[in-house]
């Protein structure tokens, strides 16, 4: 497993593991990211390598409260074996999954995540455990939450450290609720959580600015980047917002446009803003070194791949499940 790099590029390409052709003997540990969406579970080998894997839409969203151990069996209930471990990570530990585990308060270092998992009882061959998720203050004072990330920050974290290099990155994990995150000497001190994902869903679903209006899976570059100028505009962001539906209107934009220049309007506040905090004096002097790490899916982070660019960085762009694996792996090899 390897993180792909990126230099001003706006194509983030992602190398995949392998699966490998041998049948092994003697497994690492099972791997799991259960989401609230989906569920993704990895055989890792000794040297954390994936022999097999499988995905399903079977997220905590479709599970009911007392049958995540049969769901986790009927699912990769071959794998099981007397002693493997399965570790876990994502909004299985929350509030509505199968047991909330308790968040760790920041500072926290990330490798000590693995002193404080949550063992299960079950009846399963092996130990089961899930990771806990990070709380603490974001740029803001207000209280912050992640879950899930973490395990992909400590993946990243891992591949910096196999490739020695700076272990004290920026990261950004673009998703749902996107994360902007400073890993200092393996340590989470703050991060800061942005609603950028679920505000450009509900607007693009609902609301009066797109209805209408066609989609495309394809991205229409133009238009983004015009949302991304847009965003750096005076009027803050509810003002840009309206200009979706106005400029439209003024045949300014194109019916399949808009949907592009909405995200690009979302995705450059998100980036401008969490930027000026996180890095103001390279902004300021239109001299940025900082690299920033991407973290999420390939169709996300390409947009933000464009942001990046657009503000003079260079980024690395890491997929999530990549991370997440590697954070589990390397939980593994401490228990």
């Amino acid at each position: 497993m390897s993180l792909s790099s990126q230099s001003k590029s706006t194509q983030p390409k992602s190398t995949q593991s392998k699966i490998s052709s041998h049948k092994i003997t003697n497994p690492l540990c099972i791997a799991v990211d259960w989401g609230t969406t989906n569920l993704r579970a990895y055989l890792l080998d000794q040297q954390g390598q994936i022999s097999d894997q499988r995905e399903s839409e079977q997220g905590i969203l479709h599970v009911q409260p007392n049958e995540y151990e049969k769901v986790l069996t009927q699912f990769i209930g071959d794998w099981f074996a007397e002693g493997l471990p399965v570790l876990m990570a994502g909004m299985v530990g929350s509030r509505t999954g199968w047991q909330e585990v308790p968040y760790q308060n920041c500072p926290v270092h990330l490798d000590h995540l693995a002193q404080h998992l949550e063992w299960l009882k079950t009846d399963l061959p092996g130990p089961v455990a899930i990771v806990p998720g990070l709380q603490g203050r974001g740029v803001s004072g207000c209280n912050d939450i992640m879950r899930g990330e973490e395990t992909q920050l400590l993946g990243v974290l891992d591949w910096l450290q196999e490739q020695g290099l700076d272990e004290n990155p920026l990261c950004c994990l673009p998703g749902t609720h996107c994360k902007w995150v400073r890993i200092e000497a393996g340590q989470v001190n703050q991060f800061s959580t942005t609603f950028s994902g679920e505000l450009f869903s509900q607007i693009n679903r609902d609301s009066s600015l797109v209805r209408g209006l066609p989609n495309s899976d394809k991205l229409d570059v133009e238009a983004f980047k015009l949302g991304l100028k847009t965003s750096q505009q005076p009027g803050g962001l509810l003002h840009h917002l309206f200009s979706c539906r106005s400029n439209y209107i003024n045949n300014e934009l194109a019916a399949e446009q808009v949907r592009d220049y909405l995200s690009g309007i979302v995705i450059g506040h998100d980036v401008q803003e969490m930027l000026a905090v996180v890095l103001p004096s390279e902004l300021e002097e239109k001299m940025p070194t900082q690299k920033i790490y991407l973290v999420g899916s390939k169709h996300l982070a390409d947009r933000y791949a464009h942001a990046f660019v657009m503000a003079g960085l260079e980024y690395e762009f890491m997929d999530a499940g990549e991370a997440c694996v590697r954070g589990l792996k390397r939980l593994a090899a401490q228990n």
